[in-house]
C-alpha cells in the first residue's frame, strides 16, 4: 500500500483516496484523487470514503476540541492546557495558532475532497443511478457539515464549490450570508436524494440531513445573515423529524446511561458519528502521533494516578486533562429544594456521565503504605461527594476498618482532582497510553428535542417547548422523581434552554457554539468561570484553580483568528477578523 500527495491552491487540500471496498468506511489507501481518477466508479467511492475520513480530525481530535470545549462556562483550564483557549490568553491566540490553522487546513482539505465527488460523479460510467444518487447526497451532507463548523468559527470564508486540482491566489472571503445558503442548499438536496437509514454504521442519512438543517437555521437565526423564517423553518425540520423518528429507526434510550455505554456508539439515539478503529495508519493508534484519533477519553481526566493506592491503568484512562469541569457544570444538577444527601439524585445524568469515585488499583503506591495500609484492591482510593462533609462524616470515614480513603469536596476541587466526563470512557483500549477506537457521537436524537424547543420558544409556542424540554429531562429523572423533572412555560427562557444543553450535551463539542451564537459567551464566561488561584488547597496538598478567562474574554472571541498562513498564500485577499494579529 502508498499513499500520495497532492498540495492544491490556497486552501492547503491534500487528498488521499482509498479503493472500493465491501464496507466504504473501511480504507484501504490507493493513488491520489485527480479528475480522471474521480470520473470513475473507484474514484468516486474512493473519494467519498476520503470525505467521511476527515471527520476523525475535526470530531475527537485535541485542537478541535480546543476550539469548541474549552473557554466556556462548563469547562476551564485542566491541569495541562496549552494553547490558551481556555483563558483567552492573548499572547497565544493569534493568527499564528496551530488549532486555527491545521483546523483550517483540514477542513478545507476535505471540501474539496466532497467537491470532487460532487462535481465528477455525473460523468461515471458503471455505478447505478441509486448508488450515485446516494453518493452525491452523502458528500453534500458532509460538505455541509464541514462548511457550518468553518462559519460558525470564523463567520466570512473562502467559499468553493469546485474542485481544485492545482494552486491558486484567487481565493477571498465569501459573505456569511452565501456560506449559510450553500449550506442549506446542499441539505435540502440532501434530503431529497439520501437514505433513510444508514446502510452501515457511520454513513449518514436523511435523519442526520434533518438534525443539521434544523440546527444551521438554528444558528443562522443569530447571525449577521439571520432571516425571518430561520425559527420556523428549525422548528420545522425538527420536529419533523421527531414526528417520524420510527421512520428512521431513532429514538431517545429509555436511560440516559444507556445513550453512551461502551458498545452502544450506534444506538437508536444517534443521527450521526465518526468511527475510529485501530489502524494506526488511520486512526492514529500510536499513542504519540494522534492524527485522526479519538483522544476524547483523555481530556476530561484528573490525576486519579496521584492518589494514594492508585496507578495509571487502561479501564481509568490516560490524564490528559485539558478539561476541568466549572462549578456551573456540575452544580447545574441539582434541582430547587434539594439539599445534602439529596442533591442530583433527581436528575441522575450527574451520577451517569461523571465519574465520582476512584478504586484502589495498586495497594502501597503513592504513598498508599503510609496513607492507608490497609487498601485492597476494588476498595475505594477517592470520593468526590459533590457537597461539604459533616465532622462527624469524616471522621467516620477516617475510622472506617478498611482504612480512610481521599475526600475531595467541592470546596477542595482542583484540575488535577474533581469529578470527570465519563462519557468516552474506553476500558478495551490496546495500551496505557493510547487513544480511544469507540465511534465518536457527533448528533444525537435528544439535541434535536432541544433544537425543537428554543425554535418553539422563539415562535411564541412556550408549551410546546415544554413538551420537547420535559422529553428530556424526564428521560433523565430518577425512578419515581420523573414529575420532578418537569418545567412549565414561565421557566423557559433562553437561559434555561442553554442550562439544559449544558446538562444533556456537556462535551460534545458543542459549548462554545452554543454561547457564541446566542450571545452568551462573554456574559456566561464572567459570571461562571472562577478567578485564577494559586495554591488552592486540594484533596492532595495544594493546586492552582480557576482561569484568567472572565479578565481576558472580549467581545471579539465570538470568531476565531483567519490563519496568518491563509492571509499570506492569498496575498492579503483573505483578512483577518477584528481583534485579531
Amino acid at each position: 500500500m502508498k499513499k500520495s500527495f497532492i498540495t492544491v491552491s490556497a486552501l492547503a487540500v491534500l487528498l488521499m483516496a482509498s479503493s472500493c471496498s465491501k464496507d466504504l468506511l473501511d480504507e484501504n489507501p490507493r493513488s491520489i484523487l485527480v479528475p480522471s481518477f474521480l470520473g470513475t466508479p473507484e474514484g468516486v467511492q474512493a473519494g467519498l470514503t476520503g470525505v467521511y475520513s476527515g471527520l476523525r480530525n475535526v470530531f475527537g481530535n485535541e485542537e478541535a476540541e480546543y476550539l469548541s470545549v474549552q473557554g466556556t462556562d462548563e469547562w476551564m483550564r485542566g491541569f495541562a492546557a496549552t494553547q490558551g483557549y481556555e483563558d483567552y490568553n492573548p499572547s497565544l491566540i493569534n493568527s499564528t495558532s496551530s488549532a486555527v490553522n491545521n483546523q483550517w487546513a483540514i477542513i478545507y482539505r476535505y471540501i474539496n475532497d466532497a467537491n470532487g465527488v460532487i462535481q465528477y460523479a455525473a460523468s461515471v460510467q458503471g455505478l447505478s443511478p441509486a448508488v450515485l444518487k446516494q453518493t452525491v447526497a452523502e458528500a453534500k451532507l458532509l460538505r455541509a457539515n464541514y462548511y457550518f463548523f468553518l462559519v460558525q468559527q470564523f463567520g466570512d470564508i473562502p467559499l468553493s464549490l469546485r474542485f481544485v486540482d492545482a494552486p491558486t491566489k484567487d481565493v477571498v472571503r465569501a459573505p456569511t450570508a452565501d456560506v449559510y445558503t450553500a449550506i442549506i442548499a446542499d441539505l435540502t438536496d440532501t434530503m431529497n436524494n439520501i437514505a433513510d437509514k444508514p446502510a452501515q454504521p457511520g454513513r449518514v442519512t436523511r435523519a442526520t440531513a434533518l438534525h443539521l438543517l434544523a440546527k444551521v437555521y438554528l444558528t443562522r437565526a443569530t447571525s449577521k445573515a439571520k432571516q425571518g423564517d430561520d425559527y420556523v423553518n428549525a422548528l420545522k425540520y425538527s420536529s419533523e423529524l421527531i414526528t417520524n423518528k420510527s421512520r428512521y429507526g431513532v429514538d431517545l434510550e429509555a436511560d440516559a446511561a444507556t445513550v453512551f455505554a461502551e458498545g452502544n456508539e450506534n444506538g437508536k439515539e444517534v443521527l450521526m458519528n465518526v468511527q475510529f478503529n485501530q489502524d494506526a495508519v488511520f486512526s492514529g493508534q500510536n499513542a504519540f502521533d494522534p492524527t485522526g484519533a479519538n483522544q476524547t477519553n483523555f481530556f476530561f481526566r484528573s490525576r486519579y494516578d496521584l492518589l494514594p493506592n492508585m496507578v495509571r491503568d487502561v479501564a481509568n484512562g490516560r490524564p490528559y486533562g485539558r478539561f476541568c469541569p466549572t462549578p456551573f457544570l456540575l452544580d447545574s444538577y441539582i434541582l430547587p429544594g434539594e439539599t445534602d444527601k439529596q442533591l442530583r439524585t433527581t436528575d441522575t445524568r450527574y451520577n451517569k456521565w461523571f465519574t465520582t469515585v476512584w478504586r484502589v488499583n495498586s495497594p502501597g503506591n503513592n504513598g498508599g503504605t503510609a496513607f492507608n495500609p490497609k487498601a485492597t484492591v476494588g476498595d475505594t482510593a477517592a470520593w468526590y461527594p459533590g457537597r461539604e462533609l459533616s465532622a462527624v462524616e469524616l471522621a467516620r470515614i477516617a475510622a472506617r476498618p478498611g482504612g480512610r480513603f481521599v475526600v475531595g469536596p467541592p470546596s477542595k476541587y482542583t484540575p488535577n482532582f474533581s469529578p470527570v466526563l465519563n462519557k468516552y470512557d474506553d476500558m478495551t483500549r490496546t495500551a496505557v497510553n493510547n487513544p480511544s477506537d469507540r465511534p465518536l457521537i457527533v448528533y444525537r436524537l435528544a439535541e434535536t428535542y432541544l433544537i425543537a424547543a428554543e425554535a418553539s420558544m422563539y415562535t411564541s409556542n412556550l408549551a410546546q417547548a415544554v413538551i420537547y424540554l420535559n422529553a428530556v429531562r424526564e428521560r433523565a429523572g430518577a425512578p419515581g422523581k420523573k414529575a420532578l423533572m418537569d418545567v412549565s412555560p414561565t421557566q423557559v427562557t433562553i437561559d434555561f434552554i442553554l442550562d439544559e444543553r449544558s446538562r444533556e450535551l456537556a462535551g460534545e463539542q458543542m459549548r462554545w457554539f452554543d454561547l457564541a451564537r446566542t450571545g452568551k459567551l462573554v456574559e456566561r464566561v464572567k459570571k461562571y468561570v472562577p478567578a485564577f488561584v494559586a495554591s488552592k488547597p486540594s484533596p492532595i496538598g495544594t493546586d492552582n484553580y480557576g482561569s484568567n478567562a472572565a479578565v481576558n474574554i472580549k467581545d471579539f472571541h465570538v470568531l476565531r483568528p483567519i490563519p496568518q498562513s491563509e492571509i499570506d498564500r492569498t496575498s492579503g485577499k483573505v483578512t483577518q477578523n477584528p481583534g485579531y494579529n
